[in-house]
C-alpha cells in the first residue's frame, strides 16, 4: 500500500465504523428499533417532538459527532510527538504513523472530498 492508501484506508475505517456506526446507533434510538431498556426510554421521549423538532435534534446529533471526531484528529495532532498511530495493509506488512501522512489530519474529514464525502452514509451535515 502506498502512504496515500494508508491514510485513506484509515480514513475509511474511522468514517465508517466510529462516525456512521453512531448515528446508525441515534437512527435505531429514534426509529425504536433498539430494544435496551435506555434506548426504549430515549424513542419514547424523542416520541414528543414533532418531525421538524426530531430534524433539529438529528442535526445536532451528526454535528456533535462530527465534532467529536474532528476534536479526536485534533488532539494526535497536538500530540504526534507523544501519541504514535499506525496503520499497515496488514499484520505483516510496514506500518505507518498515520499522523505524518497528513499535513493535517483533523482537516480530512472535511471539503468535498474529504473522508466524509467520500466514505460515510451520512453526508448532509459536513
Amino acid at each position: 500500500m502506498t502512504n496515500d492508501e494508508i491514510l485513506e484506508k484509515f480514513g475509511q475505517v474511522l468514517i465508517s465504523e466510529v462516525r456512521d456506526e453512531t448515528i446508525d446507533k441515534f437512527q435505531m434510538i429514534a426509529s425504536g428499533s433498539m430494544k435496551s431498556v435506555p434506548a426504549l426510554e430515549l424513542h419514547r421521549k424523542l416520541n414528543t417532538f414533532s418531525e421538524d423538532q426530531l430534524s433539529v435534534i438529528r442535526q445536532v446529533v451528526v454535528s456533535s459527532i462530527d465534532d467529536v471526531v474532528h476534536n479526536f484528529l485534533w488532539m494526535l495532532e497536538q500530540h504526534e510527538d507523544d501519541i504514535v498511530l499506525s496503520c499497515g495493509e496488514d499484520k505483516s506488512s510496514k506500518k505507518e504513523n498515520v499522523m505524518e501522512l497528513s499535513d493535517g489530519i483533523s482537516g480530512e474529514i472535511y471539503t468535498d472530498d474529504g473522508w466524509i464525502a467520500k466514505y460515510s452514509n451520512y453526508k448532509e451535515n459536513y
